[in-house]
C-alpha cells in the first residue's frame, strides 16, 4: 500500500510540475513574435552548482597541476592537464629550433664575409679593400687622363720604313700612340746624321698611316685592327679621314659637290639625305663661303681647305690625318684652320683624334701633344 501511496504523490507532484511550466510558457506570447534573426544567446563558462557556488573545472585543474598540488583529480581533468603539457613543450621544442636555425644562419653569413675580407688572415686596412686598389688603378696615372682603354685609337707600333736600295731606313722603330678626343702633332725634321729630309720622311709616313705603304716592321693599328689587313674601302671609306696636300679636293666642284663626292665612294648608308649632311659638315668646319655654285678651286686656299676637312669627316671616320694643312696660309688663317681642328678634337659626338704632320714647330706646339719624328 505504501508503494501505491508513493506512485501515486510522484504522479501527482510530476503533474503539478508540468501545469507551473505551462502556465510560465504559454502566456508568453511576445517570444513567438520577435524574428529569429534578432534572438541573442549568452554563453557562460562557469557551472554553479546546486548550492549557488563557482566551479573552477577545467582552470581549477590546470592551477593545481602548475602548483604541483596532489588532490585527486577526475579523468578528463587529467587529460585536460597532459594535452597542455604536451602543447607546451612542442610549443618551446619549436622555438629552440627556429632559434638555432636563425644562429647558424647569421654565423655562416658573417663566417662567409669574413673569408672574402679578411684573406689569409690579411688585415683589413682600408688601403686593401677591392674599392681602394680600383681606385688606385684608376688614378696611378696621375697627369695621364686616358684610363681603361685597351687600345689606342691610331697607333704605330716600332715601325720601320726600308730606304731605297737597302740604304739607311726612312723611318726607324716610330713609335706612338693617339686617342680620340685629343689634337696631335708629328713635328717632322731633317736628320743630317743620315741624310733623311723632313719631306722623304713625312711621305713615308703619310705611306703607312694611310694604308697605302707596307711597313717593313711594325704595325700601324686602328684600335684593335691592323690596318694593313682592312680592305681599302673599309680604311679610307670609313675608319680614317686623309688630307693630303695635293689633290684634298675635286677643283671644278662646288663645296656641296666635293663632301657628296666622298660621301659617294665611301659606300655607307646615311640616315639623313646626304646634301643635308653635307651642308651641315661645311657649317661645322667653319666654311663661309656659298656651299653650291662655285667652283671650289676660285675659292680662298683656307676655304678650300675647310673643305677639305668637311669631305675627311663626310665618312664618319674618327681618325683625321692631315699633311702639313696650314702650309701656304697666312697667319689669320693658320689660326682657322687649326680651331676647326681643335673643335673636331675636342666637340661633338663622337670626337675626333687628330693627327696633324707638320714641319713648324710653332703649328705643331699649338697641338695637345707633340710627336718628334
Amino acid at each position: 500500500m505504501s508503494d501505491k501511496n508513493n506512485d501515486q504523490e510522484l504522479e501527482k507532484t510530476t503533474d503539478a510540475t508540468a501545469d507551473e511550466v505551462t502556465s510560465e510558457t504559454e502566456p508568453n506570447d511576445a517570444i513567438e513574435s520577435v524574428p529569429a534573426d534578432s534572438v541573442q544567446f549568452s554563453v557562460t563558462f562557469d557551472d554553479v552548482d546546486d548550492e549557488g557556488t563557482v566551479d573552477d573545472g577545467i582552470y581549477s585543474a590546470l592551477a593545481s597541476a602548475e602548483t604541483g598540488a596532489t588532490d585527486e583529480t577526475s579523468e578528463a581533468e587529467a587529460d585536460a592537464i597532459a594535452s597542455a603539457n604536451a602543447s607546451v613543450e612542442v610549443t618551446e621544442r619549436n622555438a629552440a629550433r627556429v632559434n638555432e636555425t636563425l644562429r647558424l644562419a647569421k654565423t655562416d653569413h658573417k663566417d662567409a664575409l669574413a673569408e672574402h675580407a679578411e684573406p689569409q688572415g690579411k688585415a683589413t686596412d682600408p688601403t686593401m679593400t677591392l674599392a681602394s686598389r680600383i681606385d688606385r688603378v684608376l688614378v696611378g696615372g696621375g697627369s695621364d687622363d686616358i684610363l681603361l682603354k685597351t687600345y689606342p685609337t691610331f697607333a704605330l707600333n716600332k715601325v720601320t720604313v726600308a730606304g731605297p736600295k737597302g740604304k739607311v731606313n726612312i723611318l726607324d722603330d716610330a713609335n706612338f700612340s693617339c686617342y680620340s678626343g685629343h689634337a696631335y702633332a708629328l713635328l717632322i725634321s731633317d736628320d743630317p746624321d743620315s741624310g733623311i729630309t723632313a719631306d722623304a720622311k713625312r711621305r713615308a709616313l703619310m705611306g703607312v698611316m694611310s694604308g697605302l705603304t707596307t711597313p717593313a716592321s711594325g704595325t700601324v693599328m686602328n684600335k684593335s685592327a691592323n690596318i694593313v689587313e682592312l680592305e681599302p674601302v673599309e680604311l679610307r671609306g670609313h675608319r680614317l679621314g686623309i688630307v693630303p696636300q695635293l689633290h684634298a679636293v675635286q677643283p671644278n666642284l662646288d663645296a656641296e659637290q666635293n663632301v657628296l663626292y666622298a660621301m659617294n665612294a665611301s659606300n655607307r648608308n646615311f640616315l639623313k639625305p646626304k646634301p643635308v649632311i653635307a651642308r651641315e659638315l661645311l657649317a661645322k668646319v667653319g666654311f663661309s663661303e656659298a656651299t653650291s655654285g662655285v667652283a671650289v678651286g676660285t675659292l680662298p686656299l683656307v676655304q678650300q681647305r675647310l673643305v677639305a676637312i668637311a669631305r675627311a669627316i663626310s665618312t664618319e671616320a674618327e681618325v683625321l690625318i692631315l699633311d702639313e694643312p696650314t702650309r701656304g696660309l697666312n697667319a689669320d688663317d693658320e689660326v682657322t684652320v687649326f680651331a676647326a681642328l681643335a673643335k673636331l678634337a675636342h666637340t661633338g659626338d663622337p670626337k675626333h683624334c687628330v693627327i696633324v704632320l707638320t714641319a713648324s714647330r710653332e703649328i705643331a706646339e699649338a697641338a695637345d701633344t707633340l710627336f718628334k719624328i
